[in-house]
């Protein structure tokens, strides 16, 4: 990039906020007005699940976001779908007879979101630099995950306490189209291969991917994000478990909203900062165990609003850590040529891992309750961890990204 004054990195945390809201919407406030309307665990994990489906296989068309439109003309395009999409998820009433629509509806908006997400990630590797992409790690991740936490609670707080539903989607959509203002304060990255078909371009996708994919490094990175650690998966059911702990909806507003987004963002900037210091794969699996922990606690909390409030903000921040610092540890493997193609093959196999945590989450929960699905989820951290150990020793390759 030319030398000039780069912005502060908590510009990727504004860009990034709408995509974590397009999950948190549902897992938040669709979660817990979902269980009140009568819906099962199980349709809201289906909902939830519907939104990490869409983001699982988004490697497929990242190339269409490095090489066609620009990065700022795809964020802008993004968002109106996503402004739209958010809006009618608000007016449609929640029972078992809107549960197939309320799907197409989070499906439709998380689509949407994977182009702002190609859009952010192209326009960050761009504006930023190998000693400083730990740090706006941090920030794109927490901007990610404070949508997930304090966006969702702010749609559940809407939803609850304005005269009527429109209102409450007039209002999130607003905010989703506002961030793309910040669009200005970055540098937009040349477009790759400009005039080239279409087949020159797969190819060149293929072959940055690959650069990355045969070192060492690339192979270690790839093993943690496909093992199901770091994903917080029981956090998309929270809204609809508080009921559990007597938790009104103002506590789980704020436990999942404003308390869960500062917890968030910690977590977040915790983990950017752990992974700038110390090697990467070791401090993903650092934080990992971290939110192993966290479960543990979640379980043997009293089931109290604070019991509540607190075991399920110490799980946020955890899930903060992992997530920055497997960003961090993705971004300085990825340059910036084809950015969103080689960074969402990882967070794509991440997602995939999360998504199922979040079906068999929810299917302990059905089978042995709240506690059960928290050992569950707390013995496949624990296996997990001990394969990456195990095998990470063993991986080959060269030494570095091509």
């Amino acid at each position: 990039m030319t030398e000039r004054t780069a912005p502060h990195p908590f510009v990727y945390a504004v860009l990034y906020f709408p995509l974590g809201l397009m999950i948190g919407y549902p897992s938040v406030a669709l979660g817990y007005l979902g269980a009140k309307a009568g819906l099962p665990v199980s349709a809201v994990a289906a909902i939830v699940g519907t939104a990490f489906f869409a983001h699982s296989f988004k490697f497929v068309w990242a190339p269409v976001g490095d090489y066609s439109l620009s990065r700022k003309k795809w964020y802008v395009i993004a968002a109106s779908v996503m402004a739209a999409g958010i809006f009618t998820m608000s007016v449609t009433p929640i029972s078992a007879s809107t549960v197939p629509l309320l799907t197409l509806l989070v499906l439709g908006s998380n689509l949407a979101a994977t182009f702002l997400a190609f859009a952010t990630e192209g326009l960050m590797a761009h504006n930023t630099t190998p000693l400083t992409r730990g740090r706006a790690a941090g920030w794109f991740q927490s901007g990610n995950q404070f949508g997930q936490t304090a966006g969702g609670g702010m749609g559940l707080y809407l939803m609850k306490h304005l005269p009527s539903p429109w209102q409450a989607g007039a209002a999130l959509a607003a905010i989703v189209l506002a961030c793309s203002t910040v669009l200005v304060m970055l540098e937009e990255p040349p477009r790759a291969l400009t005039g080239e078909s279409v087949g020159t371009r797969a190819r060149d996708a293929w072959r940055e991917l690959r650069g990355v994919l045969v070192s060492r490094p690339g192979r270690i990175a790839l093993l943690l994000a496909a093992l199901p650690i770091g994903t917080g998966a029981a956090q998309f059911l929270f809204g609809s478990l508080g009921p559990e702990w007597n938790a009104s909806a103002d506590t789980v507003s704020f436990a999942l909203g404003a308390g869960g987004g500062v917890a968030i963002v910690l977590g977040c900037l915790a983990g950017g900062y752990l992974a700038d210091r110390i090697d990467k794969p070791r401090a993903y699996a650092m934080c990992c165990a971290v939110g192993v922990a966290a479960a543990v606690l979640l379980a043997a909390a009293p089931r109290t609003s604070l019991g509540y409030a607190a075991a399920t903000l110490f799980y946020t921040f955890a899930l903060g850590m992992c997530v920055a610092s497997l960003t961090g540890m993705v971004l300085s493997l990825i340059g910036d040529h084809a950015a969103a193609t080689k960074i969402n093959l990882f967070f794509a196999i991440n997602t995939l891992g999360g998504l199922a945590m979040l079906r068999v989450d929810g299917f302990a929960h059905d089978r042995w309750a709240t506690n059960g699905m928290l050992l569950v989820e707390t013995a496949v951290g624990v296996v997990s961890i001990g394969v990456f150990i195990a095998l990470a020793a063993r991986i080959r390759g060269a030494d570095r990204a091509h």
